[in-house]
């Protein structure tokens, strides 16, 4: 984005790509910060958007787990805070299984995450 389309006040409108091993170690360092830079302010303002819409998404996952799948019209009904009649319920006490390597990091707010072991789903075969 910022050797190619000018995503830079910096570095301005001039692709770049072409002859970046040519390039001064100057400019690569200023890509480099600018590269930072827009990882840097794309982060901030993914985890402001989410913190900002926390309850939505948490009515959300919330209905997942009940319901399982939601089509559009059924989101905004659980936005709403509306109950889904018709809509079949999950068992409340049937086990759910975790996809393989499902992250376990650090939430969002920096809190621990998912602390549960990931199990692997296979098993050794016999005589193979």
């Amino acid at each position: 984005m910022v050797t190619r389309l000018g995503m830079s006040e910096a570095l301005g409108d001039v692709d770049l790509s072409d002859d970046y091993r040519d390039l001064s170690s100057g400019t690569k360092e200023l890509i480099e910060n600018e590269v930072k830079r827009l990882i840097n302010e794309s982060r901030e303002r993914a985890t402001k958007l989410i913190l900002s819409k926390r309850k939505e998404l948490d009515l959300i996952a919330n209905a997942l787990v009940e319901y399982e799948t939601l089509n559009a019209d059924e989101i905004q009904k659980v936005l709403r805070g509306e109950k889904l009649p018709g809509k079949e319920e999950l068992i409340s006490n049937m086990p759910i299984k975790l996809p393989e390597g499902v992250y376990s990091g650090p939430t969002l707010e920096g809190g621990p995450g998912n602390t549960g072991e990931v199990q692997s789903s296979t098993a050794s075969k016999e005589g193979v």
